[in-house]
Order: C-alpha cells, then sequence, then structure tokens
C-alpha cells in the first residue's frame, strides 16, 4: 500500500488514493493486491463462525447483527447473498463456500447492479 502514497515520505494514504485502488481493483479484481486478498479471507472467516468452510444463515446474522445491523435484516441479506448458489433456499439450511465468498467479494466491488447478490456480504439489504 506504501507504493500508492502519493508524496515520498508520506505514510497515509489519502481518500483518493484509497478510491483510486479500490477502483483498481473493481476493474480488474485478478490484479488484487496482497492485503486485499487478505482481507476477503478475513471477512470468509470472521462470517464463517463454526469455521466449518462455509457461512450459513444463522453465523452471517449473529456475525452481521453485531455491527448493529437488525438481524431480520442480516437474514433477508444472506438470502439475497446465498439466492444464486442455492436455489430452493431453506432459511439455516443453506451456505456460501469460501470459493463463492470470493466471487461475491468481487462482485460487491465491481457490479453496477444494487440487486447483485455480492452487494449483501456485509449485511445490508438498503444502501
Amino acid at each position: 500500500m506504501y507504493g500508492r502514497c502519493g508524496e515520498e515520505g508520506v505514510c497515509g494514504v489519502s481518500v483518493d488514493e484509497w478510491a483510486s485502488m479500490w477502483d483498481d481493483y473493481a476493474r480488474d479484481p485478478s490484479a488484487a493486491l496482497n492485503w486485499q486478498q487478505l482481507y476477503c479471507r478475513f471477512m470468509f472467516q470472521l462470517e464463517d463462525a463454526s469455521a466449518d468452510g462455509t457461512i450459513d444463515c444463522e453465523e452471517f446474522t449473529t456475525v452481521c447483527s453485531s455491527y448493529g445491523i437488525h438481524p431480520d435484516e442480516c437474514k433477508l441479506a444472506f438470502q439475497n447473498m446465498a439466492k444464486n448458489f442455492s436455489p430452493f433456499l431453506e432459511q439455516g439450511k443453506s451456505n456460501v463456500s469460501w470459493e463463492e465468498f470470493q466471487e461475491l467479494w468481487k462482485e460487491y466491488f465491481s457490479t453496477e447492479d444494487p440487486s447483485a447478490p455480492g452487494n449483501f456480504i456485509f449485511g445490508r439489504t438498503s444502501f
């Protein structure tokens, strides 16, 4: 990230530099910086509270509601997030794998479609 800093000797990142970095990612998620990949992995592991390799509705709701999001909104967000992977979603019975989460993550940063499943990975249904 320091390679993206503006002035020599400045150790911070400006808002413009931060936005530019995420714009670069949105244009080409395959060229993600190492820390962006680690951040994706961290978020998956955080939401996969049971550490079974998948995120289910209950653990997703528990984690996201701890940030102040109403549990009902978290459940709806999970259903929207998981719908492409589980067409016959039953609450609490469906899950999202690490591979699926990586695709949702890329979609969150790159899609222009507000209803795209990736837009729900942080538990919100309205923005």
